[in-house]
């Protein structure tokens, strides 16, 4: 029991990250497919049409609607709980800067999500309209949603680690390490 304390105590960052990346994973799923699925049967658009005009608008605003979302709960979360750094620096000047990263991961989200979707709907045409809980889903797209997911959280750790929560440097820090080392 106490290696598994340790390792945890040693990885806390890492742990505390991948849980909350994963919940808002699933904050940004469920509001994309609440968004998407019910757009879809609005517009009538067909499950398994990746490629068409009203698709890609439709696409585009869950997509959107889905990063304002995960990256509000992302925010708070990572800040409270995540980087202990992240408490010392002042919300409204993070935030600008996490969103602006997080901008550039959802181009990335979008992107795979988008023309993986496409690429898979090529090369396996059996999972575009698979019948699955009362309805039909489109499975290429939903692997192409998990793939992008693994991508965005990767990226968004170092983002968020290395710009938006590091620890700043404080006078007495950026002297020391201005200084060689007294041999």
């Amino acid at each position: 029991m106490s290696r598994i304390r340790d390792f945890a105590r040693k990885h806390r960052e890492v742990l505390l990250y991948l849980l909350f990346g994963a919940l808002t994973t699933l904050v940004g799923w469920a509001v994309y497919f609440a968004v998407l699925i019910p757009g879809k049967h609005l517009f009538g658009i067909p499950v398994g049409d990746t490629s068409g005009g009203k698709y890609l608008a439709l696409y585009t605003a869950a997509q959107v609607i889905q990063w304002v979302a995960a990256v509000l709960f992302a925010f708070f979360t990572n800040r409270k709980w995540v980087f202990e750094e992240g408490k010392e620096g002042k919300p409204l000047r993070q935030l600008p800067v996490f969103a602006g990263g997080r901008l550039f991961t959802l181009v990335l989200d979008y992107l795979i999500t988008y023309f993986g979707a496409r690429a898979l709907s090529a090369l396996f045409p059996a999972l575009n309209a698979v019948p699955f809980l009362d309805r039909e889903w489109n499975f290429n797209e939903i692997a192409a949603k998990v793939i992008a997911a693994v991508v965005v959280i990767v990226t968004n750790y170092f983002f968020s680690k290395f710009l938006v929560f590091r620890k700043k440097k404080t006078e007495k820090n950026a002297a020391n390490e201005e200084q060689p080392p007294v041999a």
